[in-house]
């Protein structure tokens, strides 16, 4: 989690999130501001939190996305698809279409 992310939550809110679904909320609330690069960091910590959460890989893919981040965002598609989120199927294959491989 860089400074900056810390900073902006701090000088808003006055605490950080200490649960996977605060940072993932925290994560939300910076995709829809269009700060993508700020979301990611939440997301990133609230899998670090809680492996299981696939809405913050869910999430965490369509950031890496507007970030021109594909190989990021496939990473975090798996795991999603790994937890059994059929949501995200098709964008992985979208994705995914013309690769070789693993």
């Amino acid at each position: 989690m860089s400074e900056e992310a810390k900073a902006w939550i701090l000088s808003r809110v006055g605490s950080l999130p200490k649960t996977s679904v605060g940072w993932f909320r925290a994560g939300v609330g910076f995709y829809n501001k269009k700060e993508y690069n700020l979301s990611i960091e939440c997301f990133k910590k609230a899998v670090a939190l809680d492996p299981e959460n696939y809405n913050a890989y869910q999430i965490m893919a369509r950031a890496c996305i507007a970030t021109n981040r594909k190989e990021d965002a496939i990473v975090a598609l798996k795991e999603s698809v790994k937890l059994d989120n059929p949501s995200d199927w098709q964008l992985l294959v979208e994705l995914t279409a013309g690769q070789t491989g693993k």
